[in-house]
């Protein structure tokens, strides 16, 4: 087991940069074993930058130990640990920690958290709604680490990626039940009563659903958006993928798929290309050239699947 732990890191440090590697910088061998999924690898090189005294290293930690349920008790301790020295909510709706929320004690993360939260909202915060809403979104990515995990190491066909996604979409399923009664009894997810990170996951859930529930939802999310009460970029995805399956062209270029010739992805066919920053700006969006970028970036990364 030692041999190959050593073998392992090895390895990784022979993929690493050369100046992470020269430095034995502790917490990128953690992100690098992480990657190639050698989970307790990772656990032991974030461990050894948390004992250098690294704090960023925290939050890694805590996240990684996360995954097994096992683990849950460390889980727990790094995470107050970590909250003590970062500002961030992101453990609101990092689905690594999806796990964490089954357990009695999450609802103390929780509320730690909303508290920073309620000091930003600009109107009267719904502490509840915004709580279901994090649950919500956790729940709807909650395997992606494994779906990535499985793409990079057994290929788009494996049967285990196969699984994890069907999983994933009985998560969807449960998610656009859970949703569909909050908006029935609270209405849309606003800003000011909730923020963006939580209002984001209505139209996450709506965007992944079937053709009829987006085009239900689109008139009260363009509404909401008309009253500044959500962020355009929502409306446009939903929006986008409502008129490709209808057969039409996207209006705002948020669909993408990917150009083999080009090794990276595309906008899927668009109304006016020539116009589409205009729309863009128009609705506070940033640059199409902009979010291509980025998008590929995180798909090589994630995936390995474009260019960087």
């Amino acid at each position: 087991m030692m041999t190959h732990r050593l073998c392992t890191i090895a390895l990784v440090l022979f993929l690493l940069p050369a100046a992470a590697a020269a430095q034995g910088d502790a917490r990128a061998l953690g992100d690098s074993l992480r990657m190639v999924g050698d989970v307790a690898g990772a656990i032991e090189a974030y461990s050894e930058a948390h004992r250098s005294g690294e704090d960023a290293s925290l939050y890694a930690l805590a996240s990684t130990l996360a995954l097994h349920p096992q683990f849950a008790d460390s889980a727990f301790h790094y995470l107050d640990l970590a909250l003590d020295h970062e500002d961030s909510m992101g453990a609101l709706w990092d689905p690594d920690l999806h796990l964490l929320a089954n357990d009695e004690r999450w609802a103390g993360v929780e509320d730690r958290l909303l508290d920073r939260l309620a000091a930003e909202v600009t109107g009267n915060f719904d502490r509840e709604y915004a709580r279901a809403l994090f649950r919500i979104r956790t729940n709807e990515w909650a395997y992606r680490y494994h779906i990535m995990l499985a793409f990079r190491q057994l290929g788009p066909d494996s049967p285990v990626l196969t699984a994890l996604s069907t999983a994933m979409g009985e998560h969807h399923d449960e998610n656009l039940i859970r949703l569909e009664a909050l908006i029935e009894e609270r209405g849309w997810p606003e800003l000011s009563a909730v923020g963006e990170e939580a209002a984001y996951a209505a139209g996450n859930v709506v965007n992944h659903s079937d053709l009829a529930t987006r085009q239900r939802y689109l008139p009260v999310l363009e509404a909401v958006c008309e009253r500044g009460e959500c962020d355009w970029s929502r409306y446009a995805h939903i929006l986008d993928r409502t008129e490709l399956e209808l057969g039409n062209a996207q209006v705002y270029g948020t669909q993408m798929v990917m150009d083999e010739a080009l090794g990276r992805y595309v906008p899927q066919p668009l109304v006016d290309p020539e116009g589409v920053d205009e729309r863009r700006a128009a609705r506070g969006m940033e640059p199409i050239a902009d979010q291509l970028r980025r998008f590929n970036q995180s798909m090589a990364r994630d995936f390995g699947s474009a260019d960087n």
